[in-house]
C-alpha cells in the first residue's frame, strides 16, 4: 500500500511506502541499540524490495562501518551515491570511512564534496 506523492525540486515523484518506512524505523532502532546484524537484515529486506532506496543503502553502509567492515561499507556508500550523487551525508561518511582505511587524500576529497553539497556550493 502506497500513500502520499511528493514532488521534489527536480520534479520527480516519489511514492512513500509505509511498510518501507516502518522497516527503516525498526532498522534504525536496531542500529542505535547495537543490534547490527538485525539492522543489516532489515536494510537488506528494504533493498530487496527497493534497490534504489538511498536511505537503506546509506544506512547499511553506516552499520558496516560501525562493525569495522570498511571495504564493504565503501561499496554500499558508492551504491547510495550512484542513486543520489547529491547526497551530502553519504559523501561525508564515505570520506570518513576512506580515512579509516588510510586513504586520507581520497577521504578528504569525499568529505569536501559532502560539505560543498551541504552548503549548496555545488
Amino acid at each position: 500500500m502506497e500513500t502520499d506523492v511528493l514532488v521534489s525540486q527536480e520534479r520527480t515523484i516519489t511514492k512513500i511506502d509505509p511498510n518501507i518506512e516502518c522497516t527503516l524505523r525498526d532498522a534504525h532502532k536496531c542500529k542505535m541499540a547495537g543490534d547490527y546484524h538485525q539492522a543489516l537484515n532489515l536494510y537488506d529486506r528494504i533493498i530487496a524490495d527497493d534497490p534504489a532506496n538511498v536511505r537503506a543503502l546509506h544506512s547499511k553502509a553506516n552499520v558496516l562501518d560501525r562493525m569495522g567492515n570498511y571495504a564493504e561499507a565503501l561499496a554500499w556508500y558508492d551504491a547510495a551515491l550512484l542513486c543520489d550523487p547529491h547526497n551530502a551525508e553519504a559523501w561525508y561518511n564515505r570520506g570518513i570511512t576512506l580515512r579509516k582505511t588510510g586513504r586520507h587524500e581520497e577521504g578528504l576529497a569525499s568529505i569536501k564534496q559532502g560539505i560543498s553539497l551541504a552548503m549548496g556550493d555545488i
